[in-house]
C-alpha cells in the first residue's frame, strides 16, 4: 500500500504585493501552484495553504470540514498581514473561490479573482464529490477491495460536513453586495452549466461596479490546469496589474 503524505503550504516571496491562492475541495496546492509560480515571476508574493486532510485517504479528509478550511484561509490571510503585506489579493478555484469571496466580504482585500464557484449545492452533491475522490485516492494507494469499500461506505455518514459546506455557500452568497473591490469572475464552458449560472449570479449580486465576467471556451472545472490555462493565466496577470 502506498503511504500518502499531506501536502505542504507554498510560500513564494516576491514584491510588496501578495496573492493568496486557494485550491479546490478534494484538490491540492497543485491546482494553483503553476499559476503561483507565474505570478511570482512577474513580481507577486504568493501563498498557497494546503487544506487539512487533502492528499490523504478519504477517511482522513472527512475528519475535517469547510469550517476548518475556512479557518486556514483566514489564518493564511493573517500570515501575510503579519509578514508585512498591505496589498493582498485573493484568488481561488471552486471551494477556493468561495473562500476568496468570503475573504473579500470580511477582510481588507485589494482584488478578488474567482473561478468555477459552486452555488446551490446539496449534501448529495458534496458526497458524490467525496466518492469520486475516494475512488481515485484508493486506486493511488492500491488498497485491497475490502478496505476501499469500507472507506467509501463512510461517506454516507459525512452529514454534518456536507451541511457545513452547503451552509457556507449559502452564507457567502447572501453577502455578495458587501464586496466593493475589483473582482474577476471566471468559468469554463466545458464545465457543468451550473457553474456558468453561479458566475452570472455572482456578477449580478456583487456590490462593486468594477467587475469582470469571463468565459473560457476550452476550460473545464479546474481552469488553471485546462486547455485554456495559458489564457486564464494571462488574463489574471492583466487584471492584477491594471
Amino acid at each position: 500500500m502506498l503511504k500518502l503524505k499531506e501536502a505542504r503550504n507554498v510560500y513564494l516571496k516576491g514584491g510588496s504585493e501578495a496573492v493568496l491562492l486557494l485550491h479546490s475541495f478534494t484538490g491540492t496546492v497543485r491546482d494553483v501552484k503553476e499559476l503561483a509560480t507565474s505570478l511570482n515571476e512577474v513580481g507577486y508574493t504568493c501563498y498557497i495553504p494546503a487544506y487539512k486532510g487533502h492528499c490523504l485517504s478519504v477517511e482522513s479528509l472527512m475528519k475535517y470540514n469547510t469550517d476548518d478550511w475556512w479557518q486556514q484561509a483566514q489564518d493564511s490571510y493573517q500570515f501575510l498581514v503579519d509578514e508585512g503585506y498591505k496589498d493582498i489579493n485573493v484568488l481561488g478555484v471552486s471551494l477556493g473561490g468561495l473562500k476568496s469571496l468570503r475573504l473579500a466580504e470580511t477582510c481588507d482585500i485589494k482584488k478578488c479573482l474567482v473561478m468555477s464557484v459552486p452555488n446551490n449545492r446539496t449534501s448529495a452533491d458534496i458526497k458524490r464529490r467525496l466518492y469520486s475522490y475516494g475512488k481515485r485516492i484508493n486506486q493511488i494507494q492500491n488498497l485491497e477491495t475490502e478496505e476501499s469499500e469500507r472507506q467509501l461506505a463512510l461517506i454516507d455518514g459525512y452529514n454534518e460536513g456536507a451541511h457545513v459546506f452547503t451552509e457556507f455557500i449559502e452564507n457567502t452568497m447572501k453577502n455578495l453586495k458587501s464586496i466593493q473591490i475589483p473582482i474577476s469572475i471566471m468559468y469554463g464552458e466545458r464545465d457543468q452549466i451550473t457553474y456558468q449560472k453561479s458566475a452570472e449570479h455572482i456578477y449580478r449580486e456583487v456590490g462593486t461596479h468594477n467587475k469582470l465576467l469571463t468565459s473560457y471556451e476550452k476550460a473545464t472545472h479546474l481552469m488553471t490546469r485546462s486547455a485554456d490555462k495559458d489564457k486564464v493565466e494571462k488574463d489574471i496577470i492583466r487584471f492584477l496589474n491594471n
